[in-house]
């Protein structure tokens, strides 16, 4: 994070907790490696996202998060500051003239 780092931290009051997937059990369901915290942004801002001319997606909240390495997928569990862990729909990375800067997150109302 290069450029206003103190002012850019600032707008990131939350802190949330995201595990990687690491693969499955026996039964299919997914089991998660451990959480890493990241400073954030979270807000409740529902409404639909066209991702093509036939599908839309349902999201319930974005989540700027303050990281500049690693990858979040949409496979990844995000646990919230209130405790609720809302399924990853769609990631999006920004960079700025130095790299990568921060990533925003949208989650789904599951």
């Amino acid at each position: 994070m290069s450029w206003e780092g103190a002012i850019f931290l600032s707008m990131m009051p939350s802190t949330v907790q995201i595990a990687g997937r690491s693969s499955h059990s026996n039964y299919g369901e997914p089991t998660f490696g451990s959480n890493t915290s990241y400073r954030a942004r979270v807000v409740n801002k529902p409404r639909f996202v066209r991702i093509d001319d036939s599908h839309t997606l349902a999201i319930k909240t974005e989540v700027w998060l303050a990281s500049t390495g690693g990858t979040i997928t949409v496979d990844d569990r995000i646990t919230l500051p209130d405790g609720t862990t809302p399924p990853i729909a769609m990631v999006e990375q920004f960079g700025d003239a130095q790299g990568h800067h921060h990533v925003k997150l949208l989650l789904g109302a599951g």
